[in-house]
């Protein structure tokens, strides 16, 4: 679980850094480690559905989102909006 934060807190850093690739490096490693709680699993999914959108790979971003919408957490709504968005977004190119 240490380990798991630790990681996932320099993805964070990463992604503010606009370090974006390393930044999933980090939270994918950080994601096994954390699955034991809820929380901070969902944040990670979060962070990590943000890595992906910076460097637009919307299909990982897509999953990355469910993976933390699928949580009872403070981040299942917003990610549920991300996900919105994304179809959203996705719809509109296809018009």
């Amino acid at each position: 679980m240490q380990k798991g934060l630790a990681l996932s807190t320099l993805g964070q850093v990463s992604i503010e850094k606009k370090l974006n690739a390393q930044a999933v490096d980090n939270l994918t490693k950080a994601a096994p480690l954390l699955k034991s709680n809820p929380v901070t699993y969902a944040r990670n999914q979060y962070r990590l559905g943000f890595a992906y959108l910076n460097l637009k790979k919307n299909a990982e971003a897509k999953q990355a989102f469910t993976d933390a919408a699928s949580v009872d957490s403070p981040y299942k709504g917003p990610s549920q909006q991300k996900l919105a968005e994304i179809g959203a977004a996705v719809h509109k190119k296809a018009s």
